[in-house]
C-alpha cells in the first residue's frame, strides 16, 4: 500500500513522457492522452480516499487490539479472583458445616440438659415433699414426747431418773410392736402374692392342656377323614375304570344309542344334618366374646359342642361307609349283567351276515326285540347308577372339603378365644405386677424404718445402761454417806442434781436444734450450688448458641 504513490508518480511521469512524444509525433492522439490523464486523476482521488479508509482501519485495529489486551487481563483477574471466591466458599461452607453440626451437638446437649434439670426438679419436689414429711413426723413424736413427759411428771413429779426410765421403757415397747405389726404385714403381703401367682399359673396351665388335647383331637380326626378319602377316591377311580371298560365295549355296538344323564337328589337326605351344625360353632364363638370373664364355663361348653360335632360327623361317616357297601353290590350286579349282555352281543354277531340284514330286521321275533330293549334299560340303569354314585363321591368330597373347612375355623376360633384369655391373664397379672413393685417399695422403706429403729433403740439401751450405772453409783454414794449427810448438803446435792440435769437437757436442745439446722442447710446448699452450677452452664451455652447464629447471619 506505500508503494502506490511511487508507482503512480513514475507512471505520471511516464504518462507525460509519452504525452511530450506524442504531441511530436501525431496530434491525434492528444485526445487519448487527456483521456487517460483524467482517468489517472480518478485514480489519484481513489488512492487518497483508500489512504484515508486504511489509516482509520489501523488506528481502529490498534484499538481493538488495546482493549483485547485490557479484556485478557480483566478476564485472567476474573479468574483469578473466581477461584479465590471459590476456595474462600468452600471454606466457608466447611465452616458451615462445622457449625451446623456444632449446633446439633450444642442442641442436643440442651436437650440432655432439660432433662436433667427436670429430673432434678422433680428431685427436688420430691426431696421438698420428703423433708415436709419428716417434718410433719418430728412434730407429732415431739408432740408425743411432750404428753408422755407431761404424764410422767404427773405420775412422778419428784425423780427425775425414773422419768427419763419410763420415757425410754415406754419408747422401746412402741418401737417392738410397731416393729411386730410391719413384719406381720410383711409376711401376710408375701402370702397373698404366692398365693396369687400359684392361682394364676394353675389356670393358665390347665387352658393350655385343654387347648393341647383338643388340637391333639382334631388332627387324630382329620387324618382318619383323609385316610376315608383317600380310600373312597380309590374306589371311585376302580369303578370309572370298569364303567370306561363298560361304554367301550356298548360303543362298538351299532344298534346302542347314548342315553342321556339323568340328575339325581336321592342322596341328599344324607348329607343333611352336616351343615345344619355350624351355628352351634358361631354361637359358642358368640358366647366367649361376650363372656370374657367366665372363660373356663365357655370352653367346656365349646368342647361339648365340639364332641357333639365328632359324634354326628362319626355318624355321616357311618351312613357314607354303607353308602360304599351298597354301591359296591351294584357294582358287583352290573359286572355281571355286563358280562352277560355281552356274550348275547357276540352271538348276534356271529349270527348276523351281510345278505341276510334286512330280511332279520324286517323278520325279527318279538323275543329279539324284547331282548334289545332289556338290555337297553339295563344300559340305562347302569348308567344313571353310575351318575347317581358319581354325585354321591362328588357330594362327600364337597362334604368333607366342608367339614375340613368347619374344623379349621373351629380350631381358629378356639385359638384366638386362647390368646384372647392369654391377653386377659397377661393384662390381668400387670396390675398384680406394679401391685408387686409398690410393695417391694413399702417393703425397703419399711426396712429402713426398721434399721432405723433398731439403730435408734441401741443407741437408747446404751444410754439407759449408762443411767442405769450412774443411777447406780449415785445411790451407792448415798448409802454411804447418809450418816455423814447433812441438811445443807443435801440442799447443795439436790442444787447440784437439779443444775446438772437442766444443763443436760439445754445441751440435748441445743444439739438437736444444731443437727436439724444443718441437715436443713446441707440439702439447702446441696440443691443451691447444683442449681447455680446448672444455671451457669445454661447461659454458657446460651451465650454459645448467640454466637453461632450471629456467624450464621452474617455468612447469610
Amino acid at each position: 500500500m506505500w508503494r502506490q504513490p511511487a508507482d503512480l508518480e513514475q507512471t505520471h511521469k511516464s504518462l507525460r513522457e509519452t504525452k511530450l512524444a506524442a504531441k511530436v509525433r501525431t496530434p491525434d492522439v492528444s485526445a487519448d492522452l487527456e483521456k487517460v490523464y483524467e482517468e489517472l486523476k480518478d485514480s489519484k482521488e481513489i488512492n487518497t480516499a483508500l489512504q484515508l479508509q486504511l489509516d482509520t482501519l489501523t488506528q481502529t485495529h490498534l484499538l481493538l487490539r488495546n482493549s483485547q489486551d485490557d479484556l485478557v487481563s480483566q478476564n485472567k483477574n476474573l479468574e483469578k479472583r473466581l477461584a479465590d471466591i471459590d476456595n474462600s466458599l468452600s471454606k466457608y461452607k466447611h465452616e458451615l458445616m462445622n457449625v451446623q453440626h456444632h449446633r446439633d451437638k450444642l442442641l442436643e446437649v440442651e436437650i440432655s440438659l432439660n432433662k436433667l434439670l427436670d429430673i432434678e426438679k422433680l428431685q427436688t419436689k420430691s426431696l421438698k415433699a420428703q423433708n415436709e414429711t419428716d417434718a410433719r413426723c418430728i412434730q407429732d413424736l415431739n408432740r408425743q414426747i411432750k404428753e408422755m413427759e407431761r404424764i410422767i411428771a404427773r405420775k412422778h413429779p419428784d425423780s427425775v431418773s425414773a422419768l427419763i426410765m419410763a420415757a425410754k421403757g415406754d419408747a422401746v415397747d412402741s418401737n417392738l410392736s410397731a416393729r411386730k405389726v410391719l413384719e406381720d404385714r410383711i409376711k401376710q403381703l408375701e402370702e397373698e402374692l404366692i398365693s396369687k401367682e400359684k392361682k394364676s399359673s394353675q389356670i393358665f396351665a390347665d387352658v393350655q392342656e385343654k387347648f393341647n388335647q383338643m388340637k391333639a383331637k382334631y388332627e387324630h380326626h382329620i387324618e382318619d377323614l383323609e385316610l376315608h378319602v383317600s380310600d373312597l377316591k380309590s374306589q371311585l377311580k376302580k369303578k370309572r375304570d370298569c364303567f370306561d371298560m363298560y361304554t367301550q365295549t356298548v360303543s362298538k355296538c351299532d344298534y346302542l344309542q347314548v342315553i342321556p344323564e339323568k340328575e339325581c337328589t336321592s342322596v341328599g337326605v344324607q348329607t343333611v344334618a352336616v351343615p345344619a351344625k355350624v351355628p352351634r360353632v358361631v354361637a359358642a364363638k358368640s358366647n366367649v366374646k361376650v363372656s370374657d370373664g367366665k372363660t373356663e364355663t365357655h370352653l367346656l361348653a365349646t368342647i361339648r359342642g365340639l364332641q357333639v360335632d365328632l359324634s354326628n360327623k362319626e355318624k355321616v361317616v357311618l351312613k357314607m361307609q354303607r353308602d360304599i357297601d351298597e354301591l359296591k353290590r351294584t357294582n358287583k350286579r352290573l359286572q355281571k349283567e355286563r358280562e352277560g349282555s355281552l356274550k348275547s352281543i357276540n352271538e348276534k354277531k356271529e349270527s348276523r351276515n351281510g345278505s341276510s340284514k334286512l330280511q332279520l330286521s324286517r323278520n325279527k321275533s318279538p323275543v329279539e326285540s324284547n331282548v334289545d330293549d332289556s338290555s337297553k334299560e339295563d344300559l340305562e340303569l347302569d348308567k344313571s347308577d353310575f351318575e347317581k354314585i358319581k354325585q354321591q363321591l362328588f357330594r362327600i368330597e364337597m362334604d368333607y372339603q366342608n367339614l375340613k373347612k368347619k374344623r379349621l375355623h373351629d380350631l381358629n376360633a378356639l385359638q384366638e378365644a386362647h390368646e384372647r384369655e392369654m391377653a386377659q391373664y397377661i393384662q390381668n397379672l400387670q396390675p398384680l405386677r406394679e401391685q408387686l413393685e409398690l410393695q417391694q417399695l413399702s417393703i425397703n422403706t419399711l426396712q429402713t424404718q426398721l434399721t432405723n429403729a433398731k439403730e435408734e433403740l441401741a443407741i437408747t439401751s446404751v444410754e439407759r445402761d449408762h443411767l442405769n450405772e450412774q443411777v447406780s453409783n449415785a445411790d451407792n454414794t448415798v448409802l454411804c454417806n447418809r450418816r455423814i449427810i447433812t441438811d445443807s448438803s443435801v440442799e447443795s446435792l439436790q442444787k447440784r442434781l437439779a443444775a446438772a440435769e437442766k444443763k443436760y437437757e439445754d445441751r440435748e436442745i441445743r444439739l438437736r436444734a444444731i443437727i436439724n439446722g444443718l441437715a436443713q442447710k446441707k440439702v439447702m446448699n446441696r440443691n443451691c450450688e447444683q442449681c447455680a452450677e446448672r444455671q451457669q452452664q445454661l447461659i454458657a451455652y446460651k451465650m454459645e448458641l448467640d454466637q453461632i447464629l450471629a456467624s450464621l447471619r452474617a455468612l447469610k
